[in-house]
């Protein structure tokens, strides 16, 4: 029987097929590191991305919060000092005990000293509240202010004895240098304020963000505030990607060990007029990155073990990419979080390309200039609506810096603060702009009324020692001139030497006329309010002046709502009514004129309009008609309105100047209802 001897010449060689098993398997291997790596690296780079984008919104929030700090201790210094001005005004001999208490009471303080230069208290008055006297510290500050009189004011905050209890106390030196009024007051509504605008409240809010671990502001001087208790740091100087950080122009980043944790930290150059300059540091937590890369690793290793796992590779790809997917959908919540605050700021903030096309707008900003879906549209356009006839002078965005503007709309005056600086995403872009408004308007409202309440307390200063002496001659003259017109009349010349006595008393009546006008306006009056029905007050006014009217061939006629009641105080609510009908009445040159008198009841309010077809006000002097002796009359004094203003301020309204539809001016006077 023969025997067959197997034949392999057909078959394939074992060595070769493993050698092609290893080519294969190394293949597989160098694509799954391959894989993992740029796995890992995209996975880190949208982490960063976030990130930055996140660092970079919290800077931009931190910038606007810094601001409103300033704003708010602005303002209680406003209150305080408005407060101050008022008590002084009155004579040294009235800066008693009741008037301090009185001061107490009608603003809601808890005291109100008075120490003289000797640091002794000669004047107190306390009203609710925790306060019996002023403590140590103030006696200290005040000897201070004393020896340095150039910082005119200080405001303290002091906590109470009892938990929760925070005290505002306000210092500031008279204009005579000799004393200093101390003012008492609650500071809760003050801490509330900033701990809504603080730079830490907000870091603390934003660090409540999934995957924050937390945000860190660090200078050089150490920590200035942190999201969380941050340990044992490092100071910027031992730190050396800190010091590099700190002179970098742009986001950094750095795997950082926190607390036994790894972290991805951001850091960002910071600075403010009132934080010294240092880093913001953010740290994103890993753990969700690490558990993406980790799950990556496995099932690419185990598929790596199979030999033929190429389709498993492109299985792992797309699983990968919906990973990516994921961290993606996060970033576009941090983004979605960076919009809304970019929309909710109240300061107006554009942003437009080289070509002056605006690419970015929040709605303050539409809301500000009263514009609709501005975004593609040119900066020049909106230039154009405002350039002519503003009481500004208009304004130029291409211009980089700092610029006071006003404009007028839908008939109000509005003062804007606008500030543009170059922007620039990419280095071979050219340059875009970014335009950055704020509404001051309430804030210059405050300076004007502040401007006019200091004028008129140097008034009041003024007429109480000139008024008396001033007084006193012209009684002599006119007296004089009464007994020369009766006793001793010329035989020659008698008709000339009678017009001349006349003219003498005419005069004398008139000056004398002018001081009491002036004295009205600048010293404070007890007014005695009482409910007073405007449409019986303004036909009982159309009588008095009816006759005048008449012979003047003026048309009166008035608009009036019935049922329109306000607290007055009647002989100066008629003083009003008499300046500005005299005011309207002076204005017609020759031709017949028309006056309107209208109310008109709007939710708590009631409207007076004064219309007539005069000359009218041009709008670039309707800010100083209320200002004591501005006239545009050669015989006007200038006290007229702003005797008018001041009356109406002290009954709690409000005043304006417009055009009339009847081609003058038109008076507004908004007055609270009884």
């Amino acid at each position: 029987m023969p025997v067959r001897v197997p034949n392999n010449t057909s078959g394939k060689d074992p060595r070769f097929i493993a050698i092609l098993l290893l080519v294969l398997a190394a293949a597989i291997l160098i694509v799954t590191w391959i894989g993992i790596r740029e796995n890992r690296g995209d996975s880190l780079e949208l982490l960063m991305m976030q990130g930055s984008a996140f660092t970079e919104a919290l800077a931009q929030a931190a910038e606007s919060a810094i601001a409103s700090e300033n704003l708010v201790d602005f303002l209680v210094h406003l209150r305080f000092a408005e407060i101050v001005r008022g008590f002084v005004l009155h004579a040294p001999s009235e800066l008693t005990n009741e008037l301090a208490v009185r001061t107490v009471i009608e603003h809601d303080l808890y005291a109100l000293y008075v120490l003289d230069s000797t640091v002794a208290l000669v004047v107190g008055g306390v009203g609710r509240g925790p306060v019996t006297g002023p403590p140590p510290f103030v006696y200290e500050e005040a000897a201070q202010l004393l020896d340095q009189p150039e910082l005119k004011y200080v405001l303290l905050l002091d906590e109470g004895e009892r938990p929760g209890e925070v005290i505002h106390y306000y210092l500031e030196i008279t204009a005579d240098l000799k004393s200093v009024i101390v003012l008492v007051a609650d500071a809760q509504y003050y801490l509330e304020g900033l701990r809504q605008t603080q730079i830490g409240y907000l870091a603390q809010e934003m660090a409540r963000e999934k995957g924050v671990e937390y945000i860190i502001y660090q200078s050089t001087e150490g920590i200035i505030f942190a999201s969380r208790k941050p340990g044992e740091l490092l100071s910027i100087e031992s730190d050396p990607f800190l010091s590099e950080s700190l002179d970098s122009d742009s986001i950094r980043h750095r795997i950082y060990e926190f607390q036994g944790r790894e972290v991805l930290e951001l850091v960002r150059p910071f600075s403010s007029q009132d934080y010294p300059f240092g880093l913001l540091r953010v740290g994103l937590s890993l753990e969700s990155y690490y558990t993406v890369s980790r799950g990556f690793d496995r099932l690419m290793l185990s598929l790596a073990a199979m030999m033929f796992g190429l389709i498993l590779v492109g299985l792992l790809y797309l699983r990968s990419r919906r990973k990516r997917r994921e961290l993606s959908v996060r970033y576009s919540r941090i983004k979605t979080a960076t919009d809304r605050i970019f929309e909710e700021m109240r300061t107006g903030v554009a942003v437009a390309d080289h070509d002056g096309t605006i690419t970015m707008v929040n709605t303050a900003f539409e809301r500000i200039f009263g514009l609709t879906e501005t975004r593609g549209k040119k900066l020049d356009d909106i230039v154009a609506l405002f350039q002519q006839e503003q009481p500004g002078g208009g304004f130029d965005f291409d211009s980089h810096g700092e610029k006071e503007i006003t404009i007028e709309r839908k008939g109000n005056i509005l003062n804007l603060l606008v500030a543009t600086s170059p922007l620039q995403f990419e280095e071979s872009e050219p340059p875009g702009l970014v335009v950055v408004v704020y509404n001051i308007t309430r804030l210059k409202r405050f300076e004007r009324e502040a401007n006019r309440r200091e004028r008129l307390s140097e008034m009041g200063h003024l007429a109480a020692g000139v008024a008396h002496e001033i007084r006193n001659p012209l009684n002599t003259i006119s007296i004089a001139a009464q007994r020369l017109a009766a006793e001793f009349i010329p035989q020659n010349g008698r008709d000339e030497y009678m017009q001349m006595t006349s003219q003498i008393r005419t005069e004398a009546g008139r000056l004398n006329e002018i001081i009491t006008r002036f004295l009205t306006l600048a010293r404070e009056e007890q007014r005695k309010l009482r409910p007073v029905r405007l449409d019986k007050f303004i036909q009982e006014f159309v009588q008095f002046v009816k006759s005048e009217v008449e012979q003047m061939k003026i048309v009166l006629t008035t608009e009036l709502t019935a049922g329109c009641t306000i607290q007055a105080d009647e002989g100066s609510l008629k003083q009003v009514f008499t300046n500005l009908y005299n005011n309207a009445k002076e204005s017609f040159e020759g031709g017949d004129g028309r006056i309107r008198i209208s109310t008109e009841l709007k939710n708590d309010s009631v409207i007076i309009r004064f219309s007539d077809n005069g000359p009218g006000i041009e709008k670039s002097i309707r800010d100083k008609v209320f200002t004591p002796y501005f006239t545009t009359r050669d015989a006007g004094t200038g006290l007229g309105l702003p005797t008018v203003h001041k009356i109406i301020m002290e009954m709690g309204g409000d005043i304006r100047v417009r055009d009339a539809d009847l081609g003058g001016a038109e008076i507004v006077i908004t007055l609270p209802t009884a």
